[in-house]
């Protein structure tokens, strides 16, 4: 193996001709932040009611299948369907309950920076 000093050389990445900004990468990934994540506890909200709604929505389908297979099935029927209710009732709370507490964090945030 051939040790010269000739074959190591270094790249000066920072070159002058590339003009000096203002934005800096904490400023860059700031500025991403508060875009895309600006109403996430607004979206997150939303996402309950649609994943609550999901969920009812497939444990009535499921109760309505059992039903139109055999009337006998019309107990277990309803019994799926209150299954789904409460289900879906858990999964809203949880994740609203998310949402929820992003909105709060973000209001003491700013409230903090005031002072």
């Amino acid at each position: 193996m051939n040790n010269n000093n000739n074959d190591l050389f270094f790249e000066d990445i920072s070159s002058s001709s590339v003009p000096k900004t203002k934005s800096s990468l904490k400023a860059a990934t700031q500025n991403y932040g508060n875009g895309v994540f600006k109403h996430l506890d607004k979206i997150i909200k939303a996402i309950s009611f649609i994943v609550a709604l999901g969920i009812l929505l497939v444990f009535t389908a499921i109760a309505a299948v059992l039903i139109m297979l055999d009337k006998i099935f019309a107990v277990i029927a309803v019994g799926v369907f209150i299954v789904g209710i409460i289900l879906s009732i858990i999964s809203l709370f949880l994740i609203y309950a998310t949402g929820h507490l992003i909105s709060q964090n973000n209001e003491i945030i700013k409230l903090i920076k005031r002072l």
